[in-house]
């Protein structure tokens, strides 16, 4: 009875770095979604780690898994396109086409052992137009595939109701400083929050700013205002929503558009 357990147990193992053969031949299948997440490594102000893009996305995606048997949570891509950020120290960088080519190459790997279904958890703005590159020529390639992908869990409408300023928007502003003290609480030191910075720049033309160009402590937003309790709520809610549409593209097969009509 005890060893039926243990291997029942085992079997619900979805992170594929913990792993072994045997319980990856038992899980992938046809049905086998894999979450990605990509991330950076960049200064978020004196406060927060330069890891949080990679934090975020990755709590996201195993408290997703715990609810989604047919989910696997594949390694993350750690670095992101910080170019942007590099008038900071220890901004790591990756050039668009290496972000493009790295997507292009483990989507590649993850087909040819049968994935068909990849879902993307970006923690990153630098990263959304890569993923969409890489994306775009992968599904030309492979047009069975499904690729979709949360681009910026930061600017989601329902936050207004959460954060009270800025719509808890910025880069280690409310928001992230606030989702943070929910994912590792041990990594932010709300006593060296810089004060708020809310930029000056146009809603609906974009800017192609560098991030210096914004402020002068690597952050934005007003991250004084974070609470774990807002945190909680917001992480709460982007479970929520990804398992939901998991879920309801489970229902249709990943058919979408006009495939719905032949199902």
């Amino acid at each position: 009875m005890l060893n039926k357990l243990l291997i029942k147990l085992v079997r619900k193992r979805q992170i594929l770095e913990e792993m072994n053969a045997y319980q990856v031949r038992e899980s992938i299948s046809d049905a086998t979604v894999a979450l990605l997440t990509l991330g950076a490594c960049e200064n978020h102000g004196d406060h927060m780690p330069f890891g949080c893009d990679n934090f975020v996305p990755l709590e996201l995606a195993k408290r997703v898994a715990k609810q989604v048997q047919n989910a696997i949570v594949v390694p993350a891509i750690p670095y992101g396109v910080s170019s942007h950020h590099s008038d900071f120290q220890m901004t790591i960088t990756l050039q668009p086409q290496t972000l493009i080519m790295a997507i292009q190459d483990i989507c590649y790997s993850l087909i040819k052992n049968g994935i068909k279904r990849v879902l993307f958890l970006n923690g990153h703005d630098g990263n959304i137009a890569p993923i969409e590159v890489a994306s775009r020529s992968i599904k030309d390639n492979y047009p069975n595939v499904v690729l979709a992908c949360l681009e910026a869990w930061w600017t989601l409408g329902t936050y207004k109701k959460i954060f009270s300023e800025w719509s808890g928007l910025g880069h280690g502003g409310e928001a992230e400083t606030s989702v943070m003290l929910s994912v590792r609480p041990d990594l932010v030191d709300m006593q060296r929050a810089p004060d708020k910075t809310i930029p000056n720049i146009p809603n609906n033309v974009r800017i192609y700013w560098k991030f210096s160009e914004l402020t002068n402590s690597g952050s934005t937003g007003s991250p004084r205002q974070a609470s774990r309790s807002k945190g909680d709520k917001a992480l709460d809610y982007l479970e929520k929503m990804v398992v939901q549409f998991v879920k309801n593209m489970d229902r249709n097969d990943w058919k979408y558009g006009l495939g719905l009509a032949k199902i």
